[in-house]
Protein backbone atom coordinates (compact mmCIF):
# COMPACT_ATOMS: atom_id res chain seq x y z
CA UNK A 1 0.00 0.00 0.00
CA UNK A 2 1.16 3.19 -1.10
CA UNK A 3 1.04 6.22 1.44
CA UNK A 4 -0.16 9.76 0.61
CA UNK A 5 0.18 13.35 1.59
CA UNK A 6 1.65 13.83 5.28
CA UNK A 7 1.16 9.60 5.52
CA UNK A 8 4.34 9.64 3.84
CA UNK A 9 6.50 12.93 5.28
CA UNK A 10 9.11 12.88 7.82
CA UNK A 11 8.16 14.69 10.75
CA UNK A 12 4.48 13.98 10.82
CA UNK A 13 3.41 11.76 13.66
CA UNK A 14 1.00 8.76 12.65
CA UNK A 15 -0.47 7.70 15.88
CA UNK A 16 -1.36 9.64 19.42
CA UNK A 17 -3.68 12.12 17.56
CA UNK A 18 -6.66 13.50 19.57
CA UNK A 19 -10.02 14.65 17.69
CA UNK A 20 -10.77 18.48 18.97
CA UNK A 21 -13.79 19.17 16.58
CA UNK A 22 -16.16 17.98 14.11
CA UNK A 23 -17.77 19.77 11.38
CA UNK A 24 -20.51 18.76 8.43
CA UNK A 25 -19.60 20.99 5.75
CA UNK A 26 -22.76 20.10 3.88
CA UNK A 27 -21.22 18.37 0.79
CA UNK A 28 -17.39 17.16 0.06
CA UNK A 29 -15.85 20.97 0.15
CA UNK A 30 -12.59 20.47 1.06
CA UNK A 31 -9.43 17.66 0.88
CA UNK A 32 -8.15 15.58 3.56
CA UNK A 33 -5.17 16.91 5.22
CA UNK A 34 -3.51 14.05 6.40
CA UNK A 35 -3.80 11.92 2.87
CA UNK A 36 -4.34 15.13 0.87
CA UNK A 37 -6.30 12.67 -1.38
CA UNK A 38 -9.74 12.20 -0.61
CA UNK A 39 -12.73 14.81 -0.77
CA UNK A 40 -14.36 15.36 2.46
CA UNK A 41 -17.65 16.53 3.96
CA UNK A 42 -17.06 15.48 7.44
CA UNK A 43 -14.26 17.43 9.19
CA UNK A 44 -12.19 15.74 12.48
CA UNK A 45 -9.93 18.78 13.54
CA UNK A 46 -7.01 16.24 14.34
CA UNK A 47 -4.65 17.46 17.31
CA UNK A 48 -1.15 16.32 18.65
CA UNK A 49 1.27 17.73 21.17
CA UNK A 50 4.02 17.12 18.49
CA UNK A 51 3.15 18.17 15.28
CA UNK A 52 2.60 22.43 14.91
CA UNK A 53 -0.56 22.57 13.30
CA UNK A 54 -4.00 21.42 13.38
CA UNK A 55 -5.13 18.94 10.42
CA UNK A 56 -8.66 18.76 8.74
CA UNK A 57 -8.71 14.93 8.06
CA UNK A 58 -11.74 12.04 6.77
CA UNK A 59 -12.63 9.86 9.12
CA UNK A 60 -10.39 6.80 7.94
CA UNK A 61 -7.03 9.06 8.72
CA UNK A 62 -8.78 10.42 11.85
CA UNK A 63 -9.10 7.04 12.96
CA UNK A 64 -6.20 5.81 12.06
CA UNK A 65 -4.37 8.54 13.76
CA UNK A 66 -6.45 8.76 16.93
CA UNK A 67 -6.12 4.77 16.40
CA UNK A 68 -9.78 4.25 17.44
CA UNK A 69 -12.13 3.70 14.25
CA UNK A 70 -14.73 3.21 15.91
CA UNK A 71 -14.88 7.00 17.55
CA UNK A 72 -14.30 8.40 14.61
CA UNK A 73 -17.24 6.33 13.03
CA UNK A 74 -19.18 7.45 15.88
CA UNK A 75 -18.74 11.14 14.73
CA UNK A 76 -20.13 10.60 11.79
CA UNK A 77 -22.74 8.78 11.99
CA UNK A 78 -23.89 10.77 14.98
CA UNK A 79 -23.62 14.21 12.64
CA UNK A 80 -25.45 12.06 9.88
CA UNK A 81 -28.70 10.89 12.40
CA UNK A 82 -28.57 14.80 13.54
CA UNK A 83 -29.04 15.85 9.97
CA UNK A 84 -31.59 13.83 9.15
CA UNK A 85 -33.93 14.64 12.39
CA UNK A 86 -33.60 17.86 11.44
CA UNK A 87 -34.62 17.69 7.47
CA UNK A 88 -37.57 15.59 8.78
CA UNK A 89 -38.24 18.04 11.37
CA UNK A 90 -40.83 19.61 9.93
CA UNK A 91 -42.62 17.38 7.79
CA UNK A 92 -43.61 15.46 11.00
CA UNK A 93 -46.62 14.12 11.44
CA UNK A 94 -49.23 15.74 14.25
CA UNK A 95 -51.44 13.78 15.78
CA UNK A 96 -55.06 15.30 17.07
CA UNK A 97 -55.88 15.03 20.75
CA UNK A 98 -59.49 13.93 21.78
CA UNK A 99 -60.44 17.58 22.16
CA UNK A 100 -59.13 18.26 18.72
CA UNK A 101 -55.81 19.83 19.05
CA UNK A 102 -53.31 19.21 17.39
CA UNK A 103 -49.56 18.44 19.52
CA UNK A 104 -46.32 16.70 19.11
CA UNK A 105 -44.62 14.50 22.06
CA UNK A 106 -41.47 14.56 21.43
CA UNK A 107 -37.58 14.24 23.21
CA UNK A 108 -39.66 14.58 26.68
CA UNK A 109 -41.47 17.53 25.67
CA UNK A 110 -45.05 18.51 24.71
CA UNK A 111 -45.92 21.07 22.18
CA UNK A 112 -49.26 22.21 20.88
CA UNK A 113 -50.30 24.00 17.50
CA UNK A 114 -50.23 28.06 18.72
CA UNK A 115 -52.38 28.40 15.32
CA UNK A 116 -54.98 26.48 17.55
CA UNK A 117 -55.31 29.27 19.87
CA UNK A 118 -57.01 32.08 18.84
CA UNK A 119 -55.83 35.75 19.83
CA UNK A 120 -57.45 38.64 21.21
Amino acid sequence: MSLFGKWSQQGVPQKGWTCIGFEDLGEPATQCEMCENQDIRYVHQMQHPDYPHILKCGCVCAGKMEEDYAAASKRETDSKNLAQRRARWLIRKWKVSQSGNHYLKTDGFHMSDVSAYGTK
